[in-house]
């Protein structure tokens, strides 16, 4: 066995930093910059410290034109010893200030040090360099780049630009608006990124690469070629769905789901990147007489890779266009509930259509709809509405209704070694404008305001994973309701509510709460829908491989789920609507708890490309 036993020095801290280029225009960068120096004075010496500062000013100085500048032609001094003391010169009583100083640096050492510029041996590393030819490659082959001319464009919107297409699939000004490298400009190294990123981002293209050679015609002039490699242009998928839950021994009740979805995605649409995808679903719950709900939805969403809108809103987006995406989506959907006896209870039917913006930024993504349109209608079946007449609560919410609100969405991923957060945070408005006008707020005109934020960390393990998550929703009516009531609680599509295999496991879908509140357990036979403006959940859940069956891999979990969900205030005062509402000092009373296990199959269904 050894031993090792170190004693680390004092850490040595900053004093003083400087910049000595012999080159005017890079020194000025350099002075100009100072503010976004990673050399402060005070920070702990380090060399990776040193060399992050390097690789700074080298993209500061290649941003500026300087092509091929690198860390090479640049170098750090340090400077410890206090040079004054081998001065000869120097009387008896500076020597002494000079030993003072000294034997303080000792005692919390510093270090100086002086960016400087290694002599020129390639005068082309100090040659600013202007963009000439652009040559765009749209479509080549991942195993053979042939570049024989097919069509070559340089007039109009591609002026300055080669084109190089087999195929025509691509219309050139898609290409030459996604090219932030212009012919003619300086070359900037944050210009070339950024044209990489967007075409790596778009998805019509699986690979972007661009290399950039001197030209033969001047010595400062950079011939760029782009080659852009294309994605499968579509991708058809198909996913089964099974879910079952089970309540407890006591009620014995279980509601088993199969679901079926169908999705079909385009990446180049109308030849210009634009992204369609469809989506169609259709499942059932099986209830004690067979299916007790069937549903069926079919979306469909347009995504254009840039603004769509007025000027204003391109300047409010700026350089975050590099991300954007406009998106069209429009939706339909409906809804039909049965009783256990197989009589129909009520069907909903819906219709939707949007137009917002979606963009990201390092680890952040957000959505933002302006406008977002939706008009559900309800069909009640007599004994429906003879249940509804009796709660409240629901008889205000279940309405077929008209929705008009803007939405807006914010993504986060944050990562550090194992461990992996996320952060989401959305709020919505319906009718603030709209229903200022009276006769269309005493009409279908859904108003509210409603948010909710939800927060997950995983931890991952070398086989299993520990994921945690915590979530907190609550809305707010005030519209008319007719000519002389007013809306009290969300419409039940807007609402939320608890339970089924992504919520409360021991609990069906929408079987949980309100509150601490009896009456909703036995009203209706207990198979009520139940919808609440407030909702706090927490959960925790331990997940790990069981082994693999016939190629399929068996993983389990164990958890641990905390939640309910509550009106704003109580509908009325009656006994039922006890303990139903939202109140700071006895909410925690009514946190329900479960905890159990469960199984998972992954068949991991490779999706088919056309």
């Amino acid at each position: 066995m050894i031993d090792f036993k170190v004693a680390p020095g004092k850490q040595q801290r900053l004093d003083s930093v400087g910049y000595d280029l012999h080159i005017p225009e890079l020194q000025a960068l350099a002075l100009q910059s100072l503010p976004l120096s990673l050399l402060k004075k005070g920070k702990p010496y380090s060399n990776k410290l040193l060399s992050a500062e390097l690789d700074r000013l080298v993209d500061l100085f290649r941003n500026s034109g300087y092509y091929k500048f690198s860390k090479s032609d640049l170098v750090i001094v340090r400077d410890t010893v206090l040079a004054g003391l081998i001065d000869p010169t120097l009387d008896p009583f500076q020597q002494a200030a000079l030993l003072e100083q000294l034997k303080r640096k000792r005692e919390h050492p510093t270090i100086n040090l002086m960016v400087e510029q290694n002599p020129v041996r390639d005068s082309s590393h100090i040659t600013k360099y202007y963009i000439g030819q652009m040559t765009i490659y749209p479509d080549l082959p991942v195993i053979l780049e042939d570049t024989v001319t097919i069509s070559n464009i340089d007039s109009g919107s591609a002026k300055g630009f080669t084109i190089i297409s087999r195929t025509d699939k691509f219309k050139p000004s898609v290409l030459t608006r996604n090219v932030f490298l212009r012919p003619g400009q300086l070359f900037r190294l944050q210009d070339q990124n950024r044209t990489l990123n967007r075409f790596n981002e778009m998805g019509a293209w699986q690979q972007a690469t661009m290399t950039l050679e001197p030209s033969g015609r001047a010595d400062s002039i950079l011939d760029a070629d782009l080659r852009l490699y294309p994605a499968k242009k579509q991708n058809l998928s198909a996913s089964l769905e099974g879910t079952r839950n089970t309540n407890d021994i006591v009620t014995a009740s279980n509601l088993f789901g199969v679901g079926v979805n169908l999705g079909l995605v385009n990446r180049n649409a109308f030849r210009q990147s634009v992204r369609t995808s469809t989506d169609l679903r259709g499942g059932v719950e099986l209830g004690a007489r067979f299916i007790q709900t069937t549903q069926a939805s079919a979306s469909h969403t347009i995504s254009f890779p840039r603004v769509i809108g007025p000027s204003l809103i391109k300047k409010l987006f700026g350089q975050r266009q590099d991300s954007l995406r406009t998106i069209i989506n429009t939706n339909a959907s409906y809804t039909e509930r049965r009783l256990n006896d197989g009589s129909k209870f009520f069907t909903v039917g819906s219709i939707n259509g949007s137009f917002g913006y979606e963009w990201s930024h390092n680890n952040k993504s957000y959505l933002y709809r302006p406008l977002n349109i939706e008009y559900t209608k309800l069909d009640k079946s007599d004994s429906f509405t003879r249940f509804l007449t009796n709660i409240p609560s629901l008889n205000l919410a279940f309405k077929s209704g008209l929705v008009v609100s803007q939405q807006f969405v914010y993504n986060s991923i944050k990562k550090n070694d194992n461990r992996t957060n996320f952060l989401r945070i959305s709020a919505e408005e319906s009718g603030a404008l709209l229903g200022l006008i009276r006769s269309i707020d005493e009409g279908e005109l859904w108003r509210f305001i409603k948010g909710d934020i939800e927060y997950r960390h995983h931890i991952d393990y070398k086989r299993a994973q520990l994921a945690m998550r915590a979530y907190a929703g609550a809305g707010l009516a005030y519209g008319r309701q007719g000519k002389t009531g007013f809306e009290e609680t969300l419409p039940f599509y807007k609402a939320f509510f608890a339970g089924g295999p992504n919520s409360m496991r021991a609990w069906q879908v929408r079987q949980l709460g309100l509150g601490s509140s009896k009456f909703y357990d036995t009203a209706g036979g207990g198979i009520l829908d139940r919808f609440g403006d407030v909702q706090l959940e927490g959960n925790m859940e331990y997940r790990f491989p069981l082994g693999t069956i016939f190629g399929v891999k068996l993983l389990s979990a164990i958890y641990v789920d905390a939640g309910n969900i509550w009106n704003r205030r109580p509908i009325d005062n009656t006994p039922a609507e006890k303990g139903s509402d939202f109140q700071f000092d006895r909410f925690y009373k009514e946190i329900a708890v479960d905890a159990g296990t469960g199984l998972r199959f992954d068949f991991e269904l490779v999706p088919h490309s056309l």
